[in-house]
């Protein structure tokens, strides 16, 4: 079952404390730290391979701040459960806490609001993204007055703006990610973040001197209640078919309208785009474990984007305490579920997702 850490401060003990349990077991592992801001930074550690690597398996988590706990315990599962039947030829990079500012106060957004998962863009900043400009007003951070008042206003004005402009119109302002609004949710920003930096400069040094690259990226809120499902890159040529028969996991979906949504920005078609373009010799397999949280259904989905405007709202105005409080709850409940049924599941679903992985690429 997954445990989570009490905050990024025990998350950092937490990994420290394990890094040297492996390394009194004979891992030999390198760790550096890339300072984000004066007070947060990203810890990337590599666990060499025993024998010449030909093979080298990356794990990131935390690009969305908040999911990164769940993203930590899944690593501390891998460390115990996985890691010793690992390929003596497989060396380990993972890059931990992406946005650590993030984790720290349990924010998706980083120290400039951006969401970072819209901020990898491949086509310079240039997406526009109509929807959010017609409900803007919708996203931008309010005073409340009770949580009552606050359930009050934004179930009216939801409902007014699905009569007025759709639920299409309402799923691409959220999803797609918005320049406009820098203290809105899923605001891209118009350049790199440090993070998107440091990730990019890094792609070189990963895609050198091995023939494979396997990526799992991981992360939490979309999909069904109780189920992990495995997000491949549009790039990707191995169809959804082939895949579950291979890997033997139930759930993968393709990143296209059908299975899922797509946005300019997201991390995983950047390193697909970086190792193109760069004429990479390795074969490369990079996809995203999201863990479903609140569930599809749409009374869920409102319930998910409550949250998020709620908790953008208590970060950029003074609210009351009840609130405060109320926000919180919400919001953690929806990026690290608290019920041990969830967290019993999603660790089940990571074990065997990532053994099918392992497996199928024999790593």
């Amino acid at each position: 079952m997954f445990e989570y850490c009490k905050d990024f401060q025990d998350v950092k003990n937490n990994l420290q404390s394990e890094l040297k349990l492996l390394k009194m077991k004979g891992y030999h592992i390198l760790t550096k730290k890339h300072p984000i801001t004066q007070e947060y930074d990203i810890d990337k550690i590599v666990i060499k391979s025993k024998d010449t690597a030909t093979n080298r398996l990356v794990f990131t988590l935390g690009l969305h701040g908040i999911e990164g706990y769940v993203g930590h315990a899944s690593l501390i599962t891998f460390f115990h459960e996985l890691l010793p039947s690992i390929s003596d030829k497989t060396e380990i990079v993972i890059l931990h806490g992406l946005n650590p500012f993030g984790m720290a106060n349990f924010r998706r957004s980083n120290e400039n609001n951006v969401d970072l998962n819209r901020n990898f863009s491949t086509n310079n900043f240039t997406s526009e993204n109509l929807g959010f400009e017609l409900v803007s007003s919708f996203f931008s951070p309010k005073k409340y007055k009770s949580v009552k008042t606050a359930n009050l206003s934004f179930y009216t004005s939801l409902v007014g703006l699905i009569g007025k402009h759709g639920i299409k119109t309402l799923k691409e302002a959220t999803l797609l990610g918005q320049k406009s609004a820098k203290d809105s949710i899923y605001y891209s920003g118009t350049s790199f973040e440090k993070t998107t930096t440091f990730v990019l400069d890094e792609l070189p040094r990963i895609f050198e001197d091995v023939k494979q690259v396997v990526w799992i990226d991981l992360h939490t809120g979309y999909g069904p209640r109780y189920q992990m499902s495995i997000v491949n890159s549009k790039y990707e040529k191995t169809t959804t078919k082939e895949m579950i028969e291979n890997i033997k996991y139930s759930r993968i979906l393709g990143l296209n309208a059908d299975d899922f949504y797509d946005v300019d920005g997201d991390m995983i078609e950047m390193i697909y785009q970086v190792h193109q373009e760069r004429k990479s010799k390795c074969a490369l397999f990079a996809t995203c474990f999201e863990y479903g949280t609140l569930g599809e259904e749409t009374k869920k989905t409102i319930s998910s984007l409550k949250a998020m405007v709620f908790e953008n709202s208590n970060y950029f105005k003074e609210q009351n305490e009840q609130f405060k409080a109320y926000a919180i709850n919400l919001i953690k409940e929806q990026f690290l579920p608290s019920e041990e049924l969830w967290r019993v599941k999603a660790e089940q679903d990571f074990l065997v997702a990532t053994k099918g992985i392992m497996k199928y690429y024999k790593i």
